[in-house]
């Protein structure tokens, strides 16, 4: 689904089911033809269970939900390159970027959970009465969406934070090149986006704000999203 849903929609249009094969041969990662068990696993999280297909908990993996410390202020720059020329560099256009369908079809997605059709999305809306993710990942979005920290999240402020965190979560699977959901910084600097290692270090010391040597998605998207929205 992830694969085939390129607007990220929820529904697999008439289009998309035109370009299947194209989708599903970017999940072959070795590129040997086919596709394994392994390679059609989600690239960001499991089900809502938790649990792999078997049923039984996936534990060889990171929970993308685990508690994380509190964030550290975040560099304006590194190695003399402004945040937003490193982010250039990684080919993001963060709010400036989507096409009008994406645009679109965010601001429709958007409808879905504004159940007053005010306009807005309150807490009790998007994080209490939420039915995608855990409540616990629906309170961290809500606030990184929340730039003006009013309590609650506007249409712009929803679809802002969509073109920021899709584009960013396609950038990290492309670095991810053994598709475990990790990036550590021997991928990073391989994925060749950043080319002087130096900077390449750097700023993965700055993503990477546990210290432990390697990134998962929301721990690269805080620091990350700061960075787009500077």
């Amino acid at each position: 689904m992830t694969a085939l849903d390129a607007d990220r929609n929820g529904e697999i249009s008439a289009e998309e089911i035109k370009d299947a094969v194209a989708a599903l041969k970017k999940l072959d990662k070795n590129k040997d033809d086919k596709l394994t068990a392994e390679e059609l696993r989600p690239n960001f999280g499991g089900n809502r269970s938790g649990r792999g297909g078997s049923g039984i908990p996936d534990r060889s993996r990171a929970p993308v939900t685990q508690p994380l410390k509190p964030l550290p202020p975040v560099a304006k720059q590194i190695g003399g390159v402004s945040t937003h020329e490193i982010l250039q560099l990684f080919g993001a256009k963060g709010r400036h970027g989507g096409t009008e369908r994406e645009l679109a079809n965010y601001r429709r997605v958007f409808g879905f959970t504004d159940a007053d059709r005010d306009g807005r999305h309150s807490k009790k809306e998007y994080i209490e009465n939420g039915a995608y993710l855990t409540p616990q990942s629906r309170r961290g979005i809500f606030q990184a969406s929340d730039s003006n920290n009013d309590g609650f999240v506007s249409e712009a402020e929803y679809v802002e934070n969509r073109l920021i965190t899709d584009e960013a979560k396609l950038i990290f699977s492309d670095m991810d090149a053994n598709g475990n959901n990790r990036l550590t910084a021997k991928e990073l600097l391989a994925s060749g986006k950043l080319k002087d290692e130096k900077l390449a270090n750097g700023v993965f010391k700055a993503l990477d704000t546990n210290e432990d040597g390697e990134l998962i998605i929301p721990e690269y998207l805080r620091v990350w999203g700061r960075w787009a929205r500077h």
